[in-house]
């Protein structure tokens, strides 16, 4: 602490002192001068009588020419106080700055725009590193690869007209294992010309923690994968008549929505929600679920309810599209006369008034315990006819065009 308090101390007196410190050299320079001109250029003109009164007087006086010269001796001592503080502080800056560019694990480059090295940070830590003369013997590429310097040079031209350049590259040292170095590349001013600064960092870990993050996201997706096949197996077991009634309708959907030019993450959502549409049954009894006959309406009325069982068991399920409400909404329809929620038009999402088609055309077309399978041209026709009153516009032209033009089949 007391160290401290002393530096701050010296600090504070700093400028005091090398501004008194100007001023009596001001002043003894100041009056040399004044004497000299006296000398040399005053007396060489008058008698030597008078150039003796004269010096005389004025070295009988010598306190107050002093006070004369004080004032321009105050200026010119402000004057250099603060060029010399200026400086001070400039070469303590660029200590200081030299001092971080040496410490920092960065190595740092500056080409001129010829591709002549002319500054690094780091010009003796190559004692691992391969020699110029061995890596010329190892071959062309790995030179290229292990010097930094080579790095960046074959690429002087490209950063030259570009104004900068980010690019990675493997480098080999000696009884070691390879890194991967990311280099960044950009035209600065520097002085009078323009140069290239180069800082090249080690990204080894970097990538290694990567790769491990996406090994780890890989296992994460195919166990969450496994648990939504699992989750959706539940449902057809319960109702052997719908076996891959979800898969049919996950496929088209997925098709419908390409068709439509939706982006990957919402097809990607339309695959799960397809997926788990009808995971809700698990709540219906089999014997509704398998019944051969016309359905009453308060066993119809257990069937609608698996919309909002199904959003029940997802909606806390954190996935990146909106899973749960699609599966809640695949039942609503234009008009508002859907289930749950009565929902109309816009207000659906457009991924469940896809859903919705691919889930009329998949069950019109398979058999079920009340009736034989349609064809796929009557259901076809089922959602042309109620195009814009129950179903979405241009998916169900979407639908159509994937059937009659680009030949998609369920099998």
């Amino acid at each position: 602490m007391t160290d401290s308090n002393s530096k701050k101390k010296q600090e504070w007196l700093r400028p005091y002192i090398t501004f008194f410190g100007a001023i009596f050299i001001s002043l003894i320079v100041l009056l040399g001068i004044v004497l000299t001109l006296l000398y040399h250029r005053v007396f060489a003109f008058i008698p030597s009588d008078t150039a003796a009164i004269t010096l005389r007087v004025v070295t009988d006086n010598t306190l107050l020419v002093l006070g004369i010269l004080f004032i321009p001796a105050v200026v010119t001592a402000g004057f250099l106080t603060r060029n010399i503080m200026k400086n001070r502080r400039m070469k303590e800056r660029l200590e200081l700055d030299e001092h971080f560019i040496k410490t920092v694990n960065d190595s740092i480059f500056i080409h001129s725009l010829d591709g002549n090295c002319i500054y690094t940070n780091k010009p003796d830590e190559k004692n691992d590193d391969y020699t110029r003369d061995e890596l010329t013997s190892l071959n062309d590429q790995a030179l290229k690869d292990c010097v930094y310097d080579e790095l960046i040079k074959p690429r002087i031209k490209g950063i030259i007209e570009t104004g900068e350049a980010t690019f990675e590259s493997d480098y080999l040292r000696r009884g070691k294992a390879a890194v991967t170095v990311e280099v960044n590349s950009r035209v600065i001013e520097s002085g009078h010309e323009n140069s290239i600064l180069s800082v090249v960092r080690d990204v080894t870990e970097r990538k290694r923690t990567e790769e491990e993050l996406r090994q780890s996201s890989q296992k994460i997706q195919r166990a969450m994968n496994g648990t939504i096949i699992s989750m959706a197996s539940l449902a057809e077991v319960r109702d052997p008549y719908t076996a891959g009634h979800q898969q049919r309708v996950t496929k088209l959907a997925t098709a419908i929505a390409r068709e439509l030019g939706l982006s990957e993450e919402q097809i990607e959502g339309i695959g799960v929600a397809g997926t788990l549409h009808d995971i809700g049954k698990i709540s219906v009894p089999s014997e509704i679920l398998s019944k051969p006959g016309k359905l009453r309406k308060s066993e119809f009325d257990l069937v609608k309810d698996h919309a909002e069982i199904g959003y029940g068991l997802l909606k806390t399920i954190e996935f990146s599209q909106p899973i749960a409400q699609i599966v809640l909404q695949h039942h609503e329809r234009m008009d508002g006369s859907g289930y749950p929620n009565g929902l109309p038009g816009e207000k659906i999402l457009i991924e469940a008034r896809i859903m919705a088609v691919a889930d009329v055309i998949e069950s019109m077309s398979s058999h079920r315990p009340y009736r034989p399978a349609f064809s796929i041209e009557k259901a076809l026709l089922e959602i042309i006819l109620k195009r814009g009153v129950l179903y979405d516009p241009e998916v169900v032209d979407a639908c159509v065009r994937l059937f009659n033009e680009k030949g998609f089949a369920f099998n």
